[in-house]
């Protein structure tokens, strides 16, 4: 991949890195603990909980986003940005412009995919 397609790609996925950020630092997912004395009633305090729950599982998710764009970003200053892992081959510019933090190419990935799923069964 050249030069000027990865500065392309480090600017976009710098300006994701800065939007999860920002969501990060916005959002408060603990908030205040649900107390068990609050007279809220049993169901709205089971559902205050379970959205509690939920925000703290998106703030996991995009921590985990946030993780793998830095790795992206530490690829492109390695110059082994756009590799497939799989097949060493470079991974098609619409894949990672819809998957930015993308290690595998499509083929790569699927039979991957399809050999843990024949280990289910």
């Amino acid at each position: 991949m050249d030069k000027g397609k990865q500065e392309a790609f480090a600017e976009n996925i710098n300006a994701k890195i800065a939007e999860i950020k920002k969501h990060l630092a916005e959002s408060d997912p603990v908030g205040n603990p649900v107390s068990p004395d609050n007279a809220i009633g049993l169901l709205s305090r089971v559902d205050a909980m379970q959205q509690q729950e939920m925000r703290l599982a998106l703030v996991r998710q995009s921590k985990h986003e946030l993780a793998r764009l830095e790795n992206a970003l530490s690829l492109i200053d390695a110059g082994k940005y756009g590799v497939c892992n799989g097949c060493r081959e470079e991974i098609p510019d619409k894949r990672l412009e819809a998957v930015p933090d993308a290690q595998m190419c499509v083929p790569c990935l699927s039979e991957l995919q399809g050999k843990k799923h024949n280990y289910l069964f």
